[in-house]
């Protein structure tokens, strides 16, 4: 289980996305949150990350609480202040930012990559209009593809949850189309 943080810190090209959605692939492609959130069960969890946007590399910490009615998300530095408290529930998103947030951050950039990750397929394909592929594989890879004329073009994976022996577990997520990659290390509340 993991996933978290597109374009924390930097938002991708173009034109910002309507209210309540992020884009995830080029073309326009955006994610629309669904309200409420309506994730399948409860979940609290940690989770470090590391953002790879090409020759920037940016790490930060969450605490992830999610439900099928809120979604709570606390971003801090690693081991260090907190950066922002996301809420996600029936009526939207709301931020709370201590101090100036990050250049470019969009709390609904941070859900997006949550839902490509976390959420169910049907779910995610609702959230994308269908406009890409979503293949599920038994180990827990999630693929998101695009469909056309020239064929099929991957331009989002992620990669199968591997436990560390700590109890942690590792996953990484890479958006192809706006090239960066997020790896998150996700640790289950108890």
């Amino acid at each position: 289980m993991a996933g978290l943080l597109t374009g924390c810190v930097t938002a991708p090209p173009g034109p910002p996305p309507p209210p309540g959605s992020a884009a995830v692939a080029r073309n326009a492609l955006y994610l629309t949150l669904p309200l409420p959130p309506g994730f399948p069960d409860e979940r609290e969890m940690a989770q470090s990350v590391v953002a790879d946007y090409g020759p920037r590399k940016i790490a930060f910490d969450a605490l992830v609480s999610l439900s099928p009615d809120r979604v709570i998300v606390i971003v801090t530095a690693p081991a260090g202040p907190r950066i922002a408290r996301i809420d996600w529930t029936k009526d939207g998103v709301a931020v709370q930012t201590e101090g100036p947030p990050p250049p470019g951050f969009r709390a609904e950039n941070v859900l997006a990559d949550l839902v490509l990750a976390n959420w169910p397929k049907a779910a995610v394909e609702s959230a994308i209009n269908n406009r890409l592929l979503v293949w599920d594989f038994a180990d827990g890879r999630r693929k998101l593809v695009r469909e056309g004329a020239d064929g099929r073009e991957l331009v989002i994976d992620i990669t199968a949850p591997v436990a560390d022996g700590d109890g942690s577990v590792r996953r990484v997520l890479t958006n192809h189309d706006f090239g960066y990659s997020l790896t998150l290390v996700t640790r289950e509340a108890m």
